[in-house]
């Protein structure tokens, strides 16, 4: 029964005893503070790259489904040339057609594909920039 008696009392003196063991940190903060329009600055660069990074995810989702759709086009056409009567003309020709689309396709996909790697590059260039920039605390000791 007492063990039940000091419950109450235990609880309400937790807190208590845990506000007790606050340590204080020793840390100074060096160096100049940053002015407004620095602030500025780097906020403005963040959020350019929060919009470039959603361009370039959208982006890498429409060319992987893209490509998806190709391979599906590609294997298609693959078959259909196992298929194929070559001693049919016109079924050549018509196939030739396809196919030439198709690599058409390829080719504009591929470009595609090296210009979001390249605009990718950019941007992880341009990352490492506005965190140099922006990391004060680093930059900004002495």
């Amino acid at each position: 029964m007492k063990v039940l008696n000091s419950l109450p009392l235990l609880a309400l003196l937790a807190p208590l005893a845990a506000a007790a063991q606050v340590e204080y940190s020793q840390a100074r903060i060096q160096g100049e503070p940053v002015s407004r329009e620095e602030l500025r600055t780097c906020l403005d660069r963040v959020d350019s790259l929060t919009d470039r990074k959603s361009y370039l995810d959208r982006e890498k989702m429409n060319v992987d489904l893209d490509g998806e759709a190709i391979a599906a086009e590609g294997a298609r056409l693959g078959d259909e040339l196992r298929r194929l009567d070559n001693n049919d003309a016109a079924a050549v020709a018509a196939y030739n057609s396809r196919s030439a689309d198709q690599n058409r396709r390829v080719d504009a996909h591929n470009r595609r594909v090296f210009d979001m790697n390249s605009a990718a590059s950019r941007f992880n260039g341009d990352s490492v920039d506005v965190t140099a920039y922006c990391n004060w605390r680093t930059n900004r000791l002495r």
